[in-house]
């Protein structure tokens, strides 16, 4: 499914995201290994969007590692991925963040499960909004 926006620079992305409460703890895939906290925005399947206030440019590869809280109170779950994009919003940026690989329940478990929680969830609100005939 491809999910249209009006901003151009949102187009053409494969998979819906869903909005969440979690943290991200990325770090960058370099000499440095410097670690970046930030607060999440949205998720998909394949990646997520973050603020910060750092820019991380594009094409840098991360392992983000995501707290939130689920069904058993805290959890936390880890991901590769690299930043595809990352744009001043006032103070702080908006970083998207591609995943190698789709989150998946042998990798990310936890992720999996309450991401999963999370679209249904939708599809629970979505169906309440619709008019009845």
């Amino acid at each position: 499914m491809i999910v249209q926006y009006e901003d151009e620079s949102q187009t053409n992305r494969e998979h819906q995201r869903y909005p969440i409460s979690a943290t991200a703890d990325i770090k960058i895939k370099d000499e440095n290994n410097s670690s970046i906290d930030t607060l999440v925005a949205n998720i998909s399947k394949s990646g997520l969007g973050v603020y910060s206030y750092v820019s991380i440019p594009d094409g840098t590869p991360v392992s983000v590692d995501l707290s939130f809280i689920g069904i058993k109170g805290l959890e936390k779950d880890t991901i590769e991925g690299k930043i595809i994009h990352s744009s001043k919003l006032g103070s702080l940026y908006y970083v998207g963040v591609l995943f190698d690989e789709e989150i998946n329940p042998a990798a990310q478990p936890l992720l999996y499960g309450h991401f999963w929680r999370i679209v249904e969830l939708e599809k629970i609100i979505f169906f309440k909004r619709m008019p009845v005939d």
